[in-house]
């Protein structure tokens, strides 16, 4: 069974980009919802934009990981499920004859 740096690449992509991603909606809710006296010049307005683009990013980036990450593992099972189809192809042909060739 290979490939394991593979699929614990993958999973690891997941795990980080769902950590972005809680982090972008952390710093945005900071940002759209603080009191703190250093955003009381921006207007309300302008601080939930902000808030908004930082959690779009969030969203884009982890997002992104989090789709890289699953199709990596997707198809590293394909990869093992077609082993296993081909294993059993080969040995029920080899049993009763010649196993079957592709021409």
């Amino acid at each position: 069974m290979g490939y394991q740096f593979t699929r614990g690449w993958g999973q690891a992509s997941v795990v980080v980009g769902g950590g972005v991603f809680v982090l972008a909606l952390l710093v945005a809710s900071w940002l759209g919802f603080s009191s703190d006296a250093e955003f009381e010049r921006f207007s309300a307005p302008a601080r939930l934009l902000a808030a908004l683009v930082v959690a779009l990013g969030g969203l884009i980036v982890g997002g992104t990981m989090i789709v890289a990450g699953q199709l990596v593992c997707v198809l590293l099972d394909q990869r093992a499920l077609l082993a296993q189809i081909h294993e059993a192809l080969t040995t029920k042909a080899g049993a009763g004859g010649e196993p079957i060739r592709r021409s």
